[in-house]
């Protein structure tokens, strides 16, 4: 963060300054007190479980220069000094305006803001962009999935003096956020991964979503730059062909300006055609991941780096914790695709597995959650699309998913379903399977917190040494 002075921001966020408080920098901008430094300015938080008040004495101890709070008054008392309480209606809104001041007035105008949403792929996409700009230029991304009305100011008060680029991530779960989310950062690149059925408790149908992505694009700036993934029809109403600026479409569909063609791959790679021109190769599982790649390949052209330098630094990508995160212990060959699931994604893993060698796949099934009234249907198409795909075993966890395998009454073929109402359960039905090789894929929303599950797997399958 760019230091700003404490005055400035308190006027941005429409907080009060108490009287007679001396000139000094707010250095960094942070939610949680046991990481307070000094001249940090520190934000209670508030929410089902927690209070962020109970800790503003913490803060003040550490070196919080003030408090941004919602209730209380007069100075918290520290060692030597009395810390500011700014108080707001709501932190979470103040923390907003200060991240419109931030972006506005304080932030380099040539530091380029890039925006990616979509369905699936956000977190994927924002990474590789950031692998593939990184070697060249300074810059930095959002950390974890800083997505919503939270991460996103966060994620723009994190920019440097010397920052080129940065990337936000921006989700959803109910109407009107993307553009909300858009607004505050006003980005020159836009990126729209995929749109699949995901939050539709929140949404609705895939029409609403299209619609909840595409307000993106509004806010892109003038002359700015867009990316879209096509592959869905849902999305082609709302490109903006009359865009001020320039718009590449990615994806299957021959209309696609950067289409992607060929893809195969394993459970170690996948490799694609992009353009009829460039063999991209990404050392990870999964033929989806090739969308995402190709949104962050014309990312790079945008900023002018050569194909060739892309496809290489797309060679080394990495993908982060619980986004098919393929790591062996012992005999079995584990992917963690454990952060979030919807049946777009949830199809993809399943597609994606049937490419491991036959004979010893399996699949473990964690709900997706919020689908609303049509979570039924979904499971029972994600039981069918593994039994289609001929995957040997199926592990399905949570009371949803247990149900959609129960209702289809042992029509999965030859695939062999284990019921487990409970990650205790789950345990140690993989543990019955780990004598042997296998590929096991972990899939469900997070929610279902399945990354607990992969943790544990890692300290009970046997090393080579322990096998019989």
């Amino acid at each position: 963060m760019i230091p700003m002075l404490l005055d400035e921001a308190a006027v941005a966020m429409g907080a009060p300054l108490p009287a007679g408080i001396e000139p000094v920098q707010v250095q960094r901008v942070v939610t949680d007190s046991r990481v307070v430094e000094s001249g940090d300015l520190f934000v209670a938080l508030s929410g089902k479980t927690f209070d962020g008040h109970q800790f503003v004495e913490e803060a003040a101890r550490r070196g919080a220069v003030a408090c941004l709070v919602e209730r209380g008054s007069g100075p918290v008392e520290a060692p030597g000094r009395l810390v500011p309480r700014l108080v707001v209606p709501d932190a979470v809104a103040a923390l907003g305006q200060l991240a419109v001041f931030y972006r506005r007035s304080v932030m380099p105008a040539s530091t380029v803001l890039i925006a990616v949403t979509g369905s699936n792929g956000k977190t994927t996409t924002k990474r590789m962009i950031d692998h593939i700009l990184a070697p060249t230029l300074r810059g930095r991304s959002a950390p974890r999935s800083f997505n919503n009305h939270l991460g996103v100011p966060l994620t723009l008060l994190s920019a440097g003096a010397d920052d080129r680029y940065l990337i936000v991530e921006i989700g959803t779960n109910a109407p009107g956020e993307v553009a909300s989310l858009a607004a505050m950062v006003k980005p020159h690149v836009g990126v729209i991964t995929s749109i699949g059925e995901a939050h539709l408790e929140g949404l609705g149908d895939i029409r609403a979503i299209a619609a909840e992505k595409a307000s993106l694009l509004t806010h892109v700036r003038d002359h700015g730059f867009a990316v879209i993934n096509i592959d869905r029809r849902e999305i082609r109403p709302h490109l903006p062909w009359t865009f001020n600026g320039r718009l590449v479409t990615v994806g299957l569909a021959p209309e696609a300006r950067l289409r992607i063609t060929d893809v195969a791959g394993s459970i170690d790679e996948t490799t694609f055609i992009l353009d009829g021109r460039y063999t991209v190769r990404l050392p990870m599982p999964g033929p989806h991941h090739a969308a995402n790649a190709a949104a962050a390949f014309a990312v790079g052209r945008w900023f002018g780096l050569a194909p060739e330098e892309i496809v290489e630094r797309l060679r080394t990508f990495s993908p982060p914790a619980g986004r098919t995160r393929r790591f062996t212990v012992g005999r079995v060959t584990v992917v963690d695709d454990t952060y979030n699931a919807n049946p777009p994604s949830m199809l993809a893993a399943v597609a994606a597995l049937q490419r491991a060698p036959a004979g010893r796949r399996v699949f473990v099934m964690g709900d997706m959650l919020e689908l609303g009234p049509t979570a039924g249907q979904y499971h029972r198409r994600v039981v069918e699309a593994v039994a289609a795909a001929g995957i040997e075993t199926l592990i399905v966890v949570g009371p949803v998913s247990v149900q959609a395998a129960r209702s289809l009454h042992g029509e999965t073929g030859s695939t062999r379903v284990l019921v487990c109402e409970d990650q205790e359960r789950a345990l140690a039905a993989l543990a019955t399977l780990m004598g042997e090789e296998h590929v096991v894929w972990i899939k469900g929303s997070r929610g279902m917190e399945l990354d607990r599950l992969v943790r544990r797997l890692e300290t009970h399958i046997p090393a080579p040494a322990a096998v019989a």
